[in-house]
């Protein structure tokens, strides 16, 4: 029984038809994960920023504990109510540095600021984001 070129070609359309469903969905899952990963580090730039205002934060405190007391207070550490930093934690060490020969004495800030409760994290997750500042005045 020999088959007539229409009917071969039925056969070889639906072989066709499969395959562009399957490239089309290939590319539809490369859309989305690129997508997705775009969103995550959007995220994460966001969060950095954060960081960077929350470790800012954290200097100028210090800045303000040395010149209200004229010394360094032991390391500290606190957490924010305002909602756009409540995600963040900062530690605070000052180190005041004692010229030998009478000259003024130097202070050095240390913030670090992190989003989560110990900063710096040992073992951070996916999302950890740090920043950490240091002024000498």
């Amino acid at each position: 029984m020999r088959r007539s070129p229409k009917q071969r070609a039925a056969g070889f359309s639906l072989v066709a038809a499969i395959f562009l469903l399957t490239i089309l969905a290939a590319l539809g899952a490369f859309i989305v994960t690129v997508s997705t990963t775009q969103q995550m580090e959007s995220a994460l730039d966001v969060q950095g920023s954060r960081a960077y205002q929350a470790a800012r934060a954290g200097v100028e405190w210090g800045a303000y504990q040395v010149n209200r007391n004229s010394a360094c207070l032991p390391a500290s550490s606190f957490t924010f109510t305002a909602p756009s930093l409540s995600a963040f934690t900062v530690m605070v060490q000052c180190t005041a540095y004692v010229d030998a020969h009478g000259g003024p004495t130097v202070h050095q800030i240390l913030s670090t600021a992190c989003n989560q409760p110990a900063c710096p994290n040992p073992a951070p997750g996916q999302a950890y984001v740090e920043r950490q500042l240091q002024v000498s005045f």
